[in-house]
């Protein structure tokens, strides 16, 4: 497998870390604003509009989210530093696992949320993902099947 597909993958993977500490501090105690269409498509409301308590509780929710996707970029991360060093089918096995898992649930929530920014946000960053996993097909099916004997 080619080098480049697991730069590629690094570099998706630091976007995602760069994301998730966004999501956790920036936004919920910096910038606001940039939350703003996502909560307001939701609510049908601004966020000026919701109680100090129900913005303490978005903050953790924001956290929760945010520290979750910096976890999942690191972990990304340390499997694309990994296939730089020693190739294994079974690596791109799990990225391919680990992005289409997320995607699925996570817009399915969106959806049944009846919020398309986040759909739209994710159908983005399965697009930046989806290049290196098709490049990397025959590792991913050759993974899985090593992964099933």
């Amino acid at each position: 497998m080619s080098s480049f597909w697991s730069k590629w993958m690094i570099g998706l993977s630091y976007l995602v870390m760069l994301m998730g500490i966004c999501f956790a501090i920036v936004f919920p105690y910096f910038m606001p604003q940039a939350l703003e269409p996502f909560f307001t498509e939701i609510t049908g409301m601004p966020l000026s509009a919701i109680t100090e308590s129900e913005v303490r509780f978005h903050n953790l929710l924001s956290a929760v989210m945010g520290g979750t996707m910096f976890g999942w970029g690191v972990l990304l991360a340390f499997l694309g530093i990994r296939l730089l060093k020693k190739p294994e089918d079974w690596l791109w096995s799990a990225v391919t696992l680990s992005v289409v898992g997320w995607y699925c649930l996570d817009t399915l929530a969106s959806i049944l949320a009846g919020s398309m920014l986040n759909v739209i946000l994710n159908t983005g960053i399965l697009l930046l993902a989806a290049p290196p996993i098709l490049a990397s097909r025959k590792a991913v099916i050759s993974g899985f099947e090593k992964f099933a004997e």
